[in-house]
């Protein structure tokens, strides 16, 4: 029999699983919850026809319904084979709440079913097993809730990009390995984390730990491994020698079946030739060249330029700009990336450069750009995430965003706006006018403040000023950057060329 839409249709969480919606909606339409949906499902291998049934009672398009669910993730996310092993998804005997929303809203995420997400990022709490939901609620640190950020972000990446998987994969076995051997000492983390639960560490193997507070710990621990091929291997070779030496639990093995497999084989070893570069090897000098040739590939194909990089590199899945936790990483990508691309266009190959086009002056040294600048290496991490920023670079069109820093570089008043002045509002002690201006950097050459004519403004007041603006003043701001650059636009090209069309293709 068809459905037909039922007449209350709650609007969707940002997150929420299928059961978890379906629910509600069964309960908005006063309506027993098993006609919406088996009360024994779970959000993976979701049956076509329920799927079609959601979908149809609530008024969804086909693919909407299955969006709700696990199956739109890859096998490193989700887990592979009929019981989902080996990823990042938890038992299904094991569920996460948060203390605050649930409690309060019933409200739950569709990525509390894996250890990527153990924290609430809306109300900042950390996550609770649904057992104790009666407990006070831990305040998760600013740190915490970045790190969660970046990873489910990397997880929506994965999606459609490999090298995400990849990150998302390595990055696994660090933490299955640091669970293995983790204690109050080793390794170092930061602090304000929850308790560590060490017999629920040492569950981590084909599936993670069920306790929420000991994976916001592995995950801390392990987080250098995210962004450095030297702190992974550094942390897989400790982790190693302490398995050797002894620093285990033993625990029962029907909690961590096959857990071997699902760690290191073998923990890279420092080669044994001398290294070229302290920090490299020769599978790092051969990664370089590699890394190179693609880039001339794309030059030839794409024709992508120096000018087309920004002073934070983008990744898969980034809405405007990154986080200001991996703002360093970004910005050190960025002109990674620049000097690469000058280097392809046979121009000298100096991070100095790079930052005068960004806006700034040279920045500190470091492993990446070292072995860039030596032509000594590069680390399959910092690889990947140039590899990730080119594609996305592409995909957006190749914007000129050296073109927007020069243009919008000398503008030192801003423009007469068709609303009210106390429309921008002063932040310590910075004028709106003045903050307005920094919002435009930062919105269209994807810069931080410092890379402005405004340097004295920090990030964190930008961040205050967009946060304390309506949408409709938001709007205006982003059409004045528009104009701003389309005026530039007519007064430098040829008249014949200067059209609307050409500037929306170039600025958007």
């Amino acid at each position: 029999m068809t459905q037909v839409a039922w007449p209350v249709r709650p609007e969707r969480h940002p997150g929420e699983p299928l059961t978890s919606y379906a629910v509600r909606l069964a309960d908005a339409n006063g309506l027993p919850r098993a006609m919406a949906i088996d009360r024994h499902r779970r959000d993976i291998d979701v049956p076509a026809n329920e799927l079609d049934t959601v979908a149809a009672i609530a008024g969804l398009d086909a693919g909407a319904a299955a969006r709700l669910t696990m199956d739109r993730y890859p096998p490193t996310v989700r887990g592979r084979g009929p019981t989902h092993r080996g990823g990042w998804r938890l038992h299904f005997s094991v569920k996460w709440v948060c203390p605050r929303c649930t409690a309060r809203t019933g409200r739950r995420e569709l990525l509390w079913q894996t250890a990527l997400s153990p924290v609430c990022r809306d109300c900042r709490a950390l996550l609770v097993p649904a057992d104790r939901r009666g407990v006070s609620a831990q305040e998760a640190s600013e740190r915490l809730l970045d790190l969660v950020g970046e990873l489910t972000s990397l997880a929506e990446a994965s999606i459609a990009h490999q090298s995400a998987r990849m990150r998302l994969g390595a990055f696994r076995r660090v933490c299955a390995v640091v669970a293995q051997t983790i204690d109050a000492q080793w390794p170092d983390r930061p602090s304000g984390l929850p308790a560590l639960d060490m017999a629920a560490a040492r569950r981590w193997g084909v599936f993670p730990s069920p306790d929420p507070g000991t994976v916001a710990a592995i995950l801390s621990a392990a987080a250098p491994a995210l962004h450095s091929g030297y702190h992974r291997d550094r942390l897989l070779r400790e982790g190693a020698q302490r398995r050797r030496r002894g620093h285990t639990l033993t625990v029962p093995p029907q909690h961590v079946p096959n857990a071997g497999r699902y760690l290191p084989k073998r923990p890279p070893s420092p080669p044994k030739a001398t290294p070229i570069l302290a920090g490299f090897n020769r599978e790092d000098a051969r990664r370089l060249q590699w890394l190179t040739t693609q880039l001339a590939h794309r030059v030839k194909r794409h024709g992508i330029h120096p000018d087309h990089v920004p002073a934070l590199l983008p990744a898969p899945g980034d809405d405007g700009l990154p986080n200001p936790a991996v703002w360093r990483t970004r910005w050190q990508s960025a002109i990674a990336l620049h000097m690469l691309l000058t280097h392809v266009h046979d121009g000298p190959t100096s991070s100095a450069r790079a930052c005068h086009a960004f806006g700034t002056t040279d920045t500190d040294t470091s492993l990446l750009l070292d072995g860039i600048r030596l032509g000594r290496g590069i680390h399959d991490l910092d690889a990947a995430r140039l590899t990730d920023a080119v594609d996305v670079l592409v995909d957006a069109g190749l914007v000129d965003y050296q073109r927007r820093r020069d243009t919008l570089r000398p503008i030192t008043r801003l423009p007469r706006l068709p609303i009210a002045a106390d429309r921008l509002p002063d932040i310590d002690g910075h004028p709106g006018c003045e903050l307005a201006l920094a919002w435009i950097w930062t919105r269209f050459t994807h810069g931080p403040a410092f890379t402005s004519p405004r340097p004295y403004i920090a990030d964190r007041h930008v961040r205050a000023f967009d946060a304390a603006i309506d949408p409709e003043t938001r709007l205006v701001l982003t059409e004045t950057g528009q104009q701003l650059l389309a005026d530039a636009d007519i007064i430098t090209i040829p008249g014949t060329q200067a059209t609307w069309a050409a500037i929306t293709r170039t600025y958007g």
